[in-house]
C-alpha cells in the first residue's frame, strides 16, 4: 500500500523526517518496503503550453511545436506523439535535465531541425504508466511553474506491507491512528456535512438481501443530476500518488474513499437498473456477468452478486458489470456502500481469477459500521443532489466486542512495569474505549469493528507492547529450573546422517510440503497406489498446490530441473521432510518423515588424472552405504525392486532385519521425459525406521592375533541369481570361521553361455583363538561351494 506522507498529515500532526517514521512503523509492526520521492529527478521539468504545431519538413511522423514556458522566449520541440493540440498544457523536460527513467537532455538535431528539450509522457517521468502519448496537464495549472510543484508530486509516499489480519491499516486513516498512538497525537477525521434535497431516495430504489449470512449489511444512496468528467487537480494527484489511475470524478471519489477509510464502494448509473432494484443474492445456475474490464465471466450459484430485478448487475465485493457502469452520459448515481463476509469474497475471487482493490479488502473484513462519506464528495466534485435518507438493509448486526484485560497480566507476559494509567492511555490512543473496574486492575476493553483481529486478551497486550515498544522491553532470559539443554538422541543421529550425505557431496534442500496431484501422473503411479491417497486442501492458491506431498520424489526432480534449466548440470541433493497421506477409513491422515536423494549429472569432474563420469545406479548405492556404515548398521540386505517410477532393472529395495527401509534406483525413462529432465537417479528411505534401526554404541574388538586365508571361488550362475543371494549362501557355509567375503569380479561375454554370468569372489577366513590350518579353510570352501551348486546350480570356474 502507497501511504503519502501530504496525505497522512490531513489527519495526524507530525514532524517526523520520512526516514525516523519509517522506523517507527517498522517497530510497532507496520513493515515500510520502501520510502519513495517523486520530485527526484523532475527538477529541470516545467509545465508548458503549446502555442503551435506545425508538420517536420523531412519526417511524416514528427511535428514541431512551439511552447510557452512562462519565459520571453519560445521552445521548439521535435515530437512524434499525435494525441496533442494547440492549448494543451504539457510537461517540458528542459536541456540539462536527467529524467527519472535515466534520460539526459541535450539539443539534439532530428532530421535537420534542433529541438531544445521534449515533451514527456506519464512513463517517462515515472508518475504514471501511460506510455500512449503526451501527459495532458489539467487546464488550470500554471504555465511556466516547476512541474513537479504543480503537480503536488514534492512529496513523500511510504510503501507499506500491510499484513492480512490488519485491514484497518489498508487505509490512510488507518495508518494514521497508527502514528497517532506512536506520537501521542489525537487524529481529526474529515467533518461529514451532507445536504439533502427533500426528494426521498426510498421513492427511487429497493434493497433485498436474500443471503445475509453472506451480506450482513448494505446501504444505498441516490445522487442526482450529476455531470461526469475530470477530477479537480487535487483529486487526481493524490490517487496517482496512491498508485491508481484517474478516471472520472465520480469514480475517483470512490477509489478516494476506498484508500482514504478501507471502505469498498461502487457507483452505478442509477438509469440502467431494471425497476429501480438491488437485490442480494446468490448467482443462479447458467448466469453470466461482463464485468467493467470488458470480460465476460460464467456465474455459479456459489457466488454473490448484486442484482436488479432482471440480472446481475455486480460480483458482490469485488468488480462491478458493464452494462451498469459510470460513463460520461451517466446522470444519476446509486452509490453502494456494503459489507461482504470475507471467506465468500475470497473464494469467488480465486475461482474466478480476478483480483481487485475492493476484494483485497473485503476478504480480509472492513468495518461493517463505517462512515458515510463519498455522497458528500460527489456532490463538491461533480454537482448534483444528495436525496433524503440512505437506504440501510442491516439484517444481521456486527456490534463492537468486550474484551477483559488484566494490568498484572499484561506486565507478566511482557516483562514490563507498566501502570494502570499507562495501559489505559495505550489502548484509547489506539481507539480501543476502556472501562475499569473500580478497586482492581482489570479493565472491560471495547474492540471497534474495525478492529476484527482483536479476539483475545492476549491480542490486546501484543497491542500494548507494540505502541510501547519492542525496543523498550528490557532483555532478559526465562527463568529456568537449571537443566543443560542439548540434542535428543535421535537428533543426534539425524544430524549425523546429514553430515555424512554433505560429505559424500549431497547438497540439503527445502521444499514446498505442498504438491501437484498431476506430478504422481507423471511417475507412472498405478490407481489404488498409497501415493495417491492424497491429503486435499480445501482452498487451494492452485492445483499446483493443492495436495499435500505423498512422496518427497517429484519436489526434488523439480530442484533437479531447475537447475539444469539454469546450466547447472550437476546436482546431487538430499531432503529430510514430512509426506502425508490419507487412506481410506481413516478419520485422519497419516505422517511420516522420509529421506529423499536425487542425482545427475557427473559425479565427477575432469580432473588431470582420470576423466569426468556421470552419476550411475552404483553412486547411489555407495551413498546409502555409506548412511548404513555412519548408523552402524550391519545387517542391511537389498533385493530387487520393481516400481512404475524406476527403471527396471535397475532399481533396489532397501531392507534391515527384514524390514523394508525404502527403496532407490534410476528414474524411468517416461518420467524423465514428461518431467524434462537428463537421467537421474533416486531414492527414498522412511528417515524414522533409520534412525529406529541405528547401533547408538560401536563395538570394540582388538587387532588380530592369528593369520588369515585367503580363498577365491569364480562360479557360473544363471543372469538373474542375484549377488545377495550368492552372499547369503556363502556366509551362512562359511560359519565360525569366515570372517569376510566380497564380490570383486563380475563377467558376462566372450565364454559364457547365454543367460548365464561369472562372479568371482574374494573370502577372508580367520580363526580367533589359534592359527587356521589350510585344511579347515579349504573344507569351509567345499562346504560354500555345494551349498551354491545345490540351492543355484552353480558351477565351478577353473
Amino acid at each position: 500500500m502507497l501511504v503519502p506522507i501530504s496525505w497522512l498529515k490531513d489527519y495526524v500532526d507530525f514532524e517526523m523526517a520520512p526516514e525516523e517514521l519509517a522506523d517507527q512503523l517498522n517497530l510497532t509492526g507496520t513493515a515500510v518496503e520502501s520510502i519513495k520521492y517523486l520530485g527526484e529527478g523532475l527538477e529541470n521539468v516545467r509545465v508548458g503550453l503549446i502555442l503551435d504545431i506545425k508538420p517536420h519538413p523531412n519526417a511524416d511522423k514528427l511535428s514541431i511545436t512551439t511552447v510557452h514556458i512562462g519565459r520571453p522566449e519560445t521552445l521548439e520541440i521535435v515530437c512524434g506523439a499525435k494525441n496533442i493540440k494547440v492549448g494543451d498544457k504539457v510537461p517540458v523536460a528542459l536541456i540539462g535535465a536527467h529524467l527519472p527513467n535515466g534520460v539526459e537532455i541535450k539539443p539534439a538535431r532530428i532530421r535537420g531541425v534542433t529541438s531544445y528539450g521534449m515533451l514527456c509522457s506519464q512513463a517517462e517521468l515515472k508518475v504514471g504508466g501511460d506510455t500512449s502519448g503526451i501527459y495532458i496537464l489539467p487546464k488550470d495549472i500554471e504555465v511556466g511553474a516547476p512541474f513537479a510543484q504543480a503537480m503536488g508530486l514534492d512529496d513523500t509516499v511510504l510503501e507499506l506491507e500491510i499484513t492480512p489480519n490488519r485491514p484497518d491499516s489498508l487505509a490512510i486513516i488507518g495508518i494514521a491512528r497508527e502514528v497517532g498512538a506512536i506520537t501521542k497525537k489525537k487524529i481529526h477525521k474529515p467533518s461529514i456535512n451532507l445536504v439533502e434535497s427533500p426528494e426521498k431516495a426510498l421513492d427511487y430504489i429497493t434493497v433485498e438481501i436474500k443471503d445475509p449470512d453472506l451480506c450482513p449489511r448494505y446501504t444505498a444512496r441516490v445522487i442526482r443530476n450529476v455531470k461526469i468528467g475530470p477530477s479537480p487537480s487535487w483529486l487526481a494527484q493524490r490517487l496517482q500518488k496512491a498508485g491508481m489511475r484517474p478516471i472520472n470524478n465520480v469514480v475517483d471519489v470512490t477509489n478516494y474513499v476506498l484508500l482514504e477509510t478501507g471502505q469498498p464502494l461502487h457507483a452505478f448509473d442509477y438509469d440502467t437498473l431494471r425497476e429501480g432494484k438491488i437485490i442480494v443474492r446468490r448467482a443462479r445456475k447458467g448466469e453470466h456477468i461482463t464485468t467493467i474490464d470488458g470480460i465476460l465471466r460464467e456465474l455459479d450459484e456459489s457466488m454473490l452478486v448484486i442484482a436488479d430485478a432482471e440480472r446481475p448487475v455486480a460480483l458482490a465485493g469485488i468488480m462491478g458489470g458493464k452494462n451498469t457502469e459510470v460513463s460520461s452520459a451517466t446522470t444519476n448515481i446509486l452509490l453502494e456502500s456494503a459489507y461482504f463476509e470475507p471467506k465468500q469474497i475470497m473464494r469467488t475471487s480465486r475461482n474466478l481469477g480476478l483480483l481487485s482493490e475492493s476484494s483485497a479488502r473485503f476478504e480480509k473484513g472492513v468495518d461493517p459500521n463505517g462512515v458515510d462519506r463519498a455522497a458528500q464528495l460527489i456532490a463538491e466534485v461533480a454537482g448534483g443532489t444528495i436525496l433524503e435518507g440512505i437506504i440501510d438493509e442491516y439484517p444481521k448486526r456486527i456490534e463492537p466486542c468486550k474484551l477483559p484485560l488484566r494490568a498484572n497480566r499484561v506486565n507478566e507476559i511482557l516483562g514490563t512495569k507498566l501502570s494502570l494509567n499507562d495501559i489505559v492511555d495505550i489502548l484509547e490512543r489506539l481507539e480501543l474505549a476502556v472501562d475499569v473496574v473500580t478497586g482492581t486492575n482489570e479493565m472491560w476493553v471495547t474492540v471497534p469493528t474495525f478492529r476484527p483481529d482483536l479476539e483475545r486478551e492476549i491480542d490486546l497486550i501484543e497491542e500494548i507492547a507494540r505502541i510501547y515498544g519492542y525496543n523498550n522491553i528490557e532483555s532478559s532470559l526465562p527463568e529456568s529450573s537449571g537443566k543443560q539443554g542439548g540434542l535428543s538422541l535421535q537428533q543426534k543421529i539425524a544430524e549425523s546422517i546429514k553430515l555424512r550425505l554433505m560429505a559424500s557431496g549431497l547438497s540439503e534442500v527445502i521444499t514446498y510440503s505442498l504438491a501437484d496431484p498431476r506430478d504422481i501422473d507423471k511417475l507412472q503411479v498405478p490407481e489404488g497406489d498409497s501415493l495417491r491417497w492424497f491429503v486435499k486442501l480445501m482452498n487451494p492458491l492452485s492445483e499446483e498446490l493443492s495436495v499435500l506431498r505423498t512422496t518427497l520424489i517429484p519436489n526434488l526432480i523439480k530442484v533437479l530441473k531447475y537447475n539444469v534449466n539454469r546450466e547447472q548440470y550437476d546436482v546431487q541433493i538430499f531432503e529430510i521432510g514430512h509426506v502425508f497421506w490419507h487412506e481410506e477409513g481413516k478419520e485422519l491422515p497419516d505422517e511420516e518423515t522420509m529421506l529423499g536423494i536425487a542425482l545427475t549429472g557427473a559425479w565427477k569432474q575432469d580432473e588431470w588424472y582420470e576423466k569426468a563420469r556421470n552419476v550411475d545406479f552404483f553412486d547411489l548405492k555407495g551413498v546409502i552405504e555409506a548412511v548404513m556404515d555412519e548408523i552402524g548398521v550391519a545387517n542391511w540386505s537389498l533385493r530387487q525392486f520393481n516400481h512404475p517410477m524406476l527403471h527396471p532393472g535397475r532399481s533396489a529395495e532397501l531392507l534391515i532385519d527384514d524390514t523394508a527401509i525404502g527403496y532407490f534406483g534410476e528414474l524411468h525413462p517416461s518420467a524423465e521425459a514428461d518431467f524434462d529432465i537428463p537421467r537421474a537417479y533416486v531414492a527414498e528411505l522412511n528417515f524414522n525406521k533409520l534412525i529406529d534401526k541405528a547401533r547408538v554404541s560401536a563395538e570394540f574388538s582388538e587387532i588380530p592375533r592369528y593369520p588369515s586365508i585367503d580363498i577365491d571361488i569364480a562360479i557360473l550362475v544363471d543372469d538373474l541369481v542375484p549377488n545377495s543371494r550368492v552372499l547369503e549362501i556363502i556366509k551362512s557355509e562359511g560359519r565360525p570361521i569366515l570372517e569376510q567375503v566380497r564380490l570383486f569380479d563380475l563377467y558376462k561375454g566372450k565364454g559364457i553361455p547365454e543367460g548365464k554370468k561369472s562372479m568371482a569372489y574374494s573370502m577372508t577366513f580367520r580363526a580367533p583363538d589359534r592359527t587356521l590350518k589350510d585344511e579347515e579353510a579349504l573344507d569351509a570352501r567345499e562346504k560354500i561351494v555345494a551349498k551354491l551348486s545345490k540351492e543355484l546350480g552353480a558351477e565351478i570356474r577353473a
